[in-house]
């Protein structure tokens, strides 16, 4: 099936189409190039920063719920340390390449 992009007009396969949302909120097919001049980062870059967010945000709940667990079992001090140890891998995760 052959899909149209809406900014450009080039003629696109399934593969080579993505769905964005305009500034009026309504859903258009474009293409990778047309997505790279609307949203200022091209669509690897995109997917990738995407894929991390959801590691970073999955690794930090399981985080939380171990220091939970570490602090009702082994007491205060390794609560403590589960807290910290959740800080760190939240703020260096992202910065990780």
């Amino acid at each position: 099936m052959k899909l149209k992009c809406a900014l450009c007009g080039k003629k696109l396969d399934e593969k080579g189409a993505l769905i964005h949302k305009n500034q009026q909120g309504q859903r258009e097919v474009i293409c990778y190039d047309c997505f790279e001049k609307e949203t200022g980062v091209d669509y690897q870059t995109f997917a990738y920063r995407r894929e991390s967010a959801k590691q970073v945000f999955f690794a930090t709940i399981f985080c939380i719920i171990l220091t939970i667990y570490a602090f009702v079992e082994q007491g205060p001090l390794y609560g403590v340390a589960g807290i910290v140890i959740t800080v760190l891998i939240f703020l260096f995760a992202g910065k990780a390449k």
